[in-house]
């Protein structure tokens, strides 16, 4: 009896961890397509398109800032759903503190083409970061990752001359967080995206600032408490813990608003 039960947790186990994988881009990938023809309702951007390699064409928006004194540009890499017409909200934080904003949209979302995958999430992030350090120096360049985009910010920093790395609810790699979820499956044999966060932010040397909420449902805060503690820093010096935070909403946070000025002054 003790066989034929461990037999079928086993099956059922095998199953489910089958599943998994075989859903595994639905599970971590949500995007929203835009039809090419959709106008944005956003004044203060400009749309344009870079293309990393022939019939791949990634749809971006540049936000500019009305402050006569420009202090530079913030490169904004977006979280794993939607598209820039959701994300573009969040420009008027940067625009407001005197920064142009930058945010384009990956391979599947919005108006840009293509299958994602790590591979080309990673080398189009460094092709749409060359297109901007043409117009805009590295000592003015900041790069600003939320959520899955934390961790391609993180790359971009450590293979890039550029002002300033900040992360919103950073990840210490995609396995990790599956295994926050649900402690039962190798994740890391069969993750399609692993983005190794936690291997290339010790290799950053540019300043590094980290929001996270002690709430978020999604991506736990002890993952930022693990790169603080790679980097060999103090909480404090590195980390804006905001109480009650949850996955989104942080810039509602009076902390928040208060470090970001720091950051960006």
């Amino acid at each position: 009896m003790v066989k034929k039960i461990l037999t079928i947790a086993l099956i059922i186990y095998v199953a489910v961890f089958g599943l998994a994988v075989l859903f595994q881009r639905f599970i971590m990938l949500h995007p929203a397509k835009l039809d090419k023809a959709y106008a944005f309702d956003f004044p203060d951007a400009q749309e344009f398109y870079v293309t990393p390699e022939p019939s791949i064409n990634l749809n971006a928006l540049m936000f500019v800032t009305t402050d006569t004194a420009k202090k530079g540009v913030v490169m904004y890499l977006h979280g794993n759903s939607h598209n820039i017409k959701v994300w573009g909200k969040y420009a008027k934080q940067f625009t407001s503190r005197g920064y142009d904003v930058i945010m384009y949209d990956y391979r599947g979302f919005g108006k840009s083409n293509g299958r994602l995958d790590e591979k080309n999430l990673l080398e189009d992030a460094q092709k749409v970061l060359q297109d901007i350090q043409r117009r805009y120096s590295p000592n003015k360049t900041v790069i600003y990752g939320r959520s899955l985009g934390t961790g391609v910010a993180t790359k971009l920093a450590m293979d890039n001359q550029i002002k300033t790395l900040i992360l919103e609810t950073p990840y210490t790699c995609i396995p990790d967080v599956a295994w926050s979820h649900a402690p039962l499956f190798p994740y890391s044999k069969a993750c399609e995206f692993t983005i190794p966060t936690y291997e290339w932010i010790t290799k950053v040397k540019v300043p590094i600032h980290i929001f996270h909420g002690t709430d978020d449902q999604i991506i736990p805060y002890e993952h930022s408490l693990k790169l603080v503690e790679l980097l060999k820093k103090k909480p404090d010096d590195i980390l804006t813990t905001l109480p009650g935070g949850r996955h989104r909403g942080l810039d509602k946070f009076k902390e928040y608003q208060t470090k970001l000025d720091e950051i960006l002054k």
